[in-house]
């Protein structure tokens, strides 16, 4: 994970590699660690070659702190994690 700061209130944290079980409360930590620095956010996901299920609920969490602290959340999935997102946003919305 890195943290490039495009603008005095922007972040953008590019995450390469894989995010699961055993690594997303650290994703978590660390993005929520650079929240109250900036007025954005865009998380860079493009980079992941795997991303479990654990990551869909970090996110979630990562959404709803962005929401509480006014700061504009962007996220750019890629082709992984952006799969594993759709399906963990179908079986969500079937459950309630």
């Amino acid at each position: 994970m890195a943290t490039e700061w495009r603008d005095i209130d922007l972040a953008v944290i590019t995450v390469a590699g894989d995010i699961d079980a055993a690594n997303t409360r650290v994703l978590l930590d660390y993005t929520l660690g650079k929240l109250l620095l900036c007025r954005r956010m865009i998380l860079d996901l493009t980079g992941v070659g795997f991303f479990a299920t654990d990551g869909y609920w970090a996110l979630r969490t990562l959404g709803s702190r962005c929401v509480l602290a006014d700061t504009e959340f962007t996220l750019l999935p890629g082709v992984r994690a952006g799969r594993t997102l759709r399906i963990c946003e179908q079986a969500d919305q079937h459950a309630h």
